[in-house]
């Protein structure tokens, strides 16, 4: 089983999802988020380990994203909606692609900001520190302060780990 998937890899497995709904005439969208994004839209990263976004019908969106597994080798958790747990009520989605049974939309700069920070994971084999370093510079944010009114904008500031705090003061300080 592949452990990366690159921007081509993502992009033929989302033609391949989409095949799938077509066969069984299901129109869904799919909200990315998480390194996809990163990877699909920014261009900040090479790769991925796999697709986190929400999904609607979320039944007919898992089938098809099963089928897709067997047929290329892939786990099936390929695509997964575990981003669930770090959803905000006031996040922001972005139409990112078109396709004949998949609208596929993208979280926005700033609400990837502030999901990135609420779920900062640090340590080797991460890459939450290197895309929240990308999305400020992306951002033009400078100051915390601005990068807290961001992050506030979507959740709590006392719901973000103390850790995500003080790596956006770090990398805020070091610019």
């Amino acid at each position: 089983m592949r452990s990366a998937l690159s921007k081509r890899d993502l992009e033929r497995l989302l033609e391949a999802l989409n095949e799938e709904l077509a066969t069984e005439g299901v129109k869904a969208t799919l909200s990315l988020t998480g390194g996809t994004v990163m990877c699909l839209a920014f261009d900040a990263r090479a790769t991925t380990t796999n697709i986190d976004a929400l999904f609607q019908p979320s039944v007919k969106v898992l089938d098809a994203a099963l089928r897709v597994a067997a047929r290329e080798g892939l786990s099936e958790h390929w695509l997964n909606d575990d981003v669930k747990a770090y959803v905000s009520d006031r996040g922001t989605f972005e139409p990112f692609r078109e396709l004949s049974h998949l609208k596929i939309l993208r979280a926005s700069a700033k609400y990837m900001l502030a999901m990135k920070c609420l779920a900062l994971r640090t340590g080797e084999g991460y890459q939450d520190e290197e895309d929240i370093r990308y999305l400020l510079r992306h951002l033009s944010v400078r100051r915390l302060d601005d990068a807290k009114r961001i992050l506030a904008s979507y959740y709590e500031l006392a719901e973000y780990p103390p850790t995500a705090l003080a790596v956006l003061e770090e990398l805020l300080a070091a610019r």
